[in-house]
């Protein structure tokens, strides 16, 4: 082969060799938008943080959380509700800030040390619930709100039963003027899932 053939040939090999990576370089990977997924999974976490809080306030035994509301945005928990002293309202912001994954924390508990009716009556209705066999497993996954005699019951249960059961219960609270159930019925998690959950750090559901 000459010296003017085998450069046409190396020219034509770099030229082809161009050209197929230009064609590459027009090419974009198919991904999600990162803000979106950002936004999934400040949630997410989010959701886990609140787990943990309200977990770590029910079984710390200190305090009363069920008159207790815990919310998280962005890592930073806000509490609220009601307790009877100073002491109570300080005890549940120590308890929520040793939760891994709180980055702030504001305490909006109100310090009633008569007690509202409506906290009396969400009391009433918590015990209520738990004087039903059905429901007795099921206290930790379930939240009661009493505003005006209005009482709302959210959460999730595992069974449409349990769920009809806990409306019956509170609507037979003296006091109480209208029951919103909201309540989701969810089926519990199988071994395996609930193995995930833990791996995750997501409370699970007992």
């Amino acid at each position: 082969m000459s010296r003017s053939l085998r450069v046409q040939s190396v020219a034509l090999a770099i030229m082809v060799g161009m050209s197929g990576a230009a064609a590459f370089g027009d090419e974009e990977p198919l991904s999600a938008d990162p803000t979106i997924q950002t936004i999934a999974d400040q949630a997410q976490s989010d959701e886990q943080v609140q787990s943990r809080v309200e977990e770590r306030l029910r079984t710390d035994g200190r305090i009363d959380w069920e008159a207790l509301a815990v919310e998280v945005r962005k890592g930073r928990v806000t509490l609220y509700g009601e307790v009877e002293t100073q002491d109570q309202k300080g005890m549940a912001s120590l308890i929520a800030s040793t939760v891994p994954g709180v980055v702030g924390l504001t305490n909006s508990i109100i310090v009633d040390t008569a007690h509202s009716k409506d906290y009396r009556l969400q009391k009433a209705v918590w015990s209520a619930l738990r004087d039903v066999d059905a429901l007795r497993q099921q206290t930790s996954t379930l939240r009661i709100r009493v505003n005006n005699a209005v009482a709302t019951l959210s959460g999730s249960v595992e069974q449409p039963m349990q769920k009809k059961a806990a409306m019956k219960a509170a609507q037979s609270v003296p006091g109480v003027a209208k029951v919103v159930n909201a309540i989701q019925v969810r089926k519990a998690p199988t071994q395996t899932e609930r193995e995930k959950l833990s791996k995750e750090g997501l409370q699970q559901v007992p």
